[in-house]
């Protein structure tokens, strides 16, 4: 994803910046994602299908960040 956004925006990158930029993007959504399902967790019924939601929401919304990242550099 995060190659093919960079292409679309014609933003340079190098296999180390992919790395770097990859590995931070998956750190913070890892620990955030996880926080937030865990919270929600307690509640026993109506918690196991708000991770579900989060999890996917969470995929989106990442991916709307680094499309505004790489648009802000044209």
């Amino acid at each position: 994803m995060i190659v093919h956004l960079a292409k679309r925006h014609k933003f340079n990158l190098s296999l180390k910046a992919v790395g770097f930029t990859a590995t931070t993007i998956w750190g913070i959504s890892t620990m955030l994602k996880d926080t937030t399902i865990e919270l929600l967790k307690f509640v026993p019924g109506p918690g196991w299908l708000a991770g579900v939601i989060v999890a996917v929401v969470f995929v989106f919304f990442l991916g709307l960040l680094a499309n505004l990242y790489f648009r802000k550099e044209e």
